[in-house]
């Protein structure tokens, strides 16, 4: 079996994900990994998917189809088959604050700086209870590399937070 990555992106119709099931399990694949969202009226995913060599092909040709039929652009690379060992630890952060332009770049911009790979981020909008206003609210998954003081990397996102008028907790 061979690994492929999928990424897909276009205007959001019912079934999309059933019938994308449907051309992997006609491709005698397995589904092994994916996130999808839909966001803004466009549905977007990123796949893992397990198939055999000779029936890679095929797969390709039956996604062109079906992607040109709904309208979305994708991609098919292959997957990396060994697991990439960063070593270092595994950090969750959690931020939240009334909303403005350059709080993901301030903030990610310390990870970077850090050495700091990002695995996971989830970001979002919702209104205050209070007020209605818009509150930002990101959630990451990271890998902080061996060597890199997750204190002294929560001192720095605490200071930058008193800026950006944000509350950000790093576990």
């Amino acid at each position: 079996m061979k690994e492929v990555m999928l990424t897909l992106i276009g205007p959001d119709h019912t079934g999309i994900v059933a019938r994308m099931a449907g051309v992997v399990e006609a491709n005698n694949g397995n589904w092994l990994d994916s996130r999808m969202v839909r966001m803004g009226g466009y549905f977007s995913g990123i796949l893992r998917i397990a198939l055999p060599e000779e029936s890679i092909s095929s797969f390709g040709g039956e996604v062109f189809r079906f992607m040109k039929e709904v309208g979305y652009q994708y991609s098919i690379q292959p997957a990396e088959l060994q697991k990439q060992t960063q070593g270092g630890s595994v950090a969750e952060l959690e931020l939240s604050g009334q909303d403005h332009p350059g709080i993901v770049h301030s903030i990610f911009d310390v990870f970077q700086k850090s050495g700091a790979n990002v695995e996971e981020l989830s970001t979002g909008l919702k209104a205050a209870p209070w007020s209605g206003t818009p509150v930002f609210e990101a959630r990451a998954r990271l890998n902080i590399p061996d060597g890199v003081s997750v204190d002294d990397l929560q001192d720095n996102l605490e200071s930058l937070a008193a800026d950006l008028m944000v509350e950000v907790e790093l576990k």
